[in-house]
């Protein structure tokens, strides 16, 4: 696969190679040494001890934290940090083994916050989440059967699971019974009806989940399961039928312009944030992150086409050859043409360093690129992919992955 590349360099270009030597601190030891001045909540959510927040809500119910670990993290400097812990609690209501998160963002009425002025941090038990009321509720299998019925469904025998959550915004739930799977999708009520109606428009044009309706008053999506595997573990198969490159590549030039179509901001874009993150979470690697920025440059492409916004080798249904699903289509909207093309290589190209199947990965990869290669500006594609790849640099810290220092460097 060829590694995308942000441009030549320069004598004067600092080496963009790892940085030799060791880390003094553990994984754990490094979390807990991250700061920000404009936070000051920070050190106390990613401490490697109890984290305060949490244990002055199992206190208040008469717990006692046992034992505890930073599970994920999504911080952004001087804006905002959410953070999730699995912890032990022995005694009162919260007993048990169960994931906690604490954020410092401005929580609605009802929600637990402690601390004060700069430092308040609103923090709950998953999936008590105040940011989404009805979480809890939707999880009950007897209700999550109840609110599929009213639209139309049926499933006996339920069974409910958290199959994703981002803490604050947005969770999916599988609902499995009598051979058959939906799933119901929450939002923030303000985004529910245009995601309704946008999968009802994408119908017979694109293959997306089919919705059974929504529920305005609990948030929520209702969905119909799809057949297939996931273009990423179909990759992983070494006997998996995939798609003909041409298919992959020719999907973002399918969809449709839809009214209202909101402007997704590109990787480019969003690089001088990412940048930000970076530099924060590994100090010594100022000068090559700096480069990296730089030699990214700023995103000048004015020309818009429809995107998916996130097209990458997890949103893609596989069946014998023939992509089967779409998925995640509340992110389509309009974006410079080599807006998918770079995030699905830049995906393809970190994943490559993780898979059990590089050297398919990296033929399928390049069988992708060669074909972009041939409508799209090659030094834009890759300037998008390689921008793609700094925002993933990011990921081992996110979900605490052991030696996330040294992969993220």
């Amino acid at each position: 696969m060829s590694t995308p590349d942000p441009g030549p360099t320069t004598p004067d270009t600092p080496d963009p190679g790892p940085t030799p030597g060791t880390l003094p601190l553990t994984d754990r030891q490094w979390t807990a040494s991250l700061s920000d001045p404009a936070l000051p909540a920070l050190p106390d959510l990613l401490t490697d001890q109890v984290p305060g927040p949490l244990g002055a809500l199992v206190e208040a119910t008469g717990g006692t934290v046992t034992a505890v670990a930073v599970s994920q993290v999504t911080w952004w400097p001087g804006r905002s940090a959410t953070v999730s812990w699995g912890a032990i609690v022995e005694g009162g209501p919260l007993a048990g083994r169960a994931t906690y998160v604490g954020t410092t963002l401005e929580a609605p009425e009802g929600a637990t916050v402690v601390g004060a002025d700069d430092a308040r941090v609103a923090v709950w038990r998953v999936p008590d989440d105040p940011f989404l009321p009805s979480l809890s509720t939707v999880l009950q299998p007897e209700v999550a059967a109840s609110l599929i019925a009213g639209l139309g469904g049926q499933l006996t025998d339920p069974v409910t699971r958290l199959r994703a959550y981002r803490p604050t915004r947005r969770a999916v739930i599988e609902v499995t019974g009598s051979g058959h799977k939906v799933y119901l999708k929450l939002v923030k009520p303000k985004r529910l009806n245009s995601l309704y109606q946008r999968h009802l428009s994408l119908e017979g044009i694109l293959p997306v989940p089919e919705p059974l309706g929504i529920n305005t008053d609990l948030g929520l999506l209702a969905m119909r399961s799809m057949t297939g595997a996931t273009l990423r573990d179909t990759l992983e198969d070494p006997a998996g039928h995939l798609p003909h490159p041409d298919v992959i590549a020719g999907i973002p030039g399918t969809l449709p312009r839809l009214d209202r179509a909101a402007t997704v901001h590109s990787a480019i874009e969003a690089a001088p944030r990412v940048a930000e993150l970076l530099r924060h979470l590994l100090p010594m690697e100022k000068e090559r992150i700096d480069w990296l920025e730089a030699s990214i440059g700023t995103d000048d492409v004015a020309e818009r086409v429809p995107a998916h916004g996130d097209y990458h080798e997890a949103q893609l249904l596989v069946e014998n050859g023939l992509v089967s699903g779409l998925l995640d289509v509340d992110t389509l909207g309009v974006a410079r043409p080599g807006d998918d093309p770079g995030t699905m290589l830049g995906h393809l190209a970190v994943w490559h360093t993780i898979s059990a199947q590089p050297d398919r990965v990296a033929a399928y990869a390049s069988a992708l690129q060669q074909r972009w290669e041939t409508t799209l500006d090659a030094r834009d594609l890759r300037l998008r992919a390689a921008a793609r790849i700094l925002g993933l640099a990011a990921g081992p810290f996110r979900v605490q992955q052991e030696g996330w220092p040294v992969e993220t460097s």
